[in-house]
């Protein structure tokens, strides 16, 4: 019995060694598997069947929990001119992203083809701060962007919202913040059903209000396409008209 404990014990401490082994991975190791998992659409197939690519960065690469180490490398990738390779090393940067790449981010807050993902990942890391309201807000009075109502910027202004209720955000950036939301999400050219939700937890007049019938008319074109949406446009119009309309306050 003492020996099979101890043939155990030897084991795993053997097992252990393996893994500490493992992690140590050099940059140029880190690099190509990143470079690898950004660039392959799939991973192959076998036996005639596809093997999907893993949707989870940390999960296929050699990752010794260093992440600002990963993130300087997801930085390095977005800056490549492999056009899909950088679009996905931004994505990533939403969730791996640290303070030592808020620097990079601000500087793509006006990009018109990156700064959604810049934004994101700015608020996830940093939160709502003078700076980061400043930034969105100019990401959003930009007119180069591909489409000016898309749903990225959408859920920037949702991202917005929730993170300035975050417990100990200065109450001056929290109302700031939510002037910045409210101007786009009542300017834009369409609004979505998850962001009319926070903008009616956000503001008990907007509920009943001529603003957001103009909205739910203006999306309504939009929401034809799904039927989810299309019911809850239709059933938030009936509801606000059943008032009368002319009644709502603004």
């Amino acid at each position: 019995m003492n020996t099979t404990r101890t043939l155990s014990a030897s084991f795993l401490l053997a097992a252990a060694a393996v893994v500490c082994l493992g992690d140590a991975i050099t940059d140029a190791e880190l690099k190509q598997d990143v470079w690898e998992y950004l660039t392959t659409r799939f991973c192959g197939s076998r036996g005639g069947r596809r093997i999907a690519h893993p949707r989870i960065l940390t999960d296929y690469i050699r990752f010794d929990g260093n992440t600002n180490r990963l993130a300087a490398v997801l930085v390095e990738v977005a800056c490549s001119n492999n056009t899909w390779a950088a679009g996905r090393a931004f994505k990533e940067l939403e969730k791996y992203g640290t303070a030592e790449q808020l620097q990079f981010l601000y500087s793509c807050a006006t990009n018109p083809v990156v700064g959604d993902r810049a934004m994101k990942a700015m608020l996830r890391i940093e939160g709502v701060t003078s700076n980061s309201v400043v930034a969105v807000e100019r990401y959003f009075q930009l007119t180069n962007v591909v489409d000016s109502a898309d749903r990225s910027r959408t859920s920037i202004c949702a991202d917005l919202i929730r993170f300035s209720k975050v417990d100990g955000v200065d109450p001056v950036c929290r109302s700031n913040a939510l002037a910045v939301a409210h101007d786009f999400a009542f300017g834009a050219k369409c609004n979505y059903y998850w962001l009319d939700s926070l903008l009616i937890e956000d503001d008990s007049t907007y509920r009943f209000s001529k603003r957001r019938i103009a909205f739910m008319r203006g999306i309504a074109p939009y929401a034809a396409q799904w039927r989810f949406m299309a019911n809850y446009v239709t059933n938030a119009i009936n509801e606000l008209v059943a008032y009368p309309e002319a009644n709502l306050p603004d």
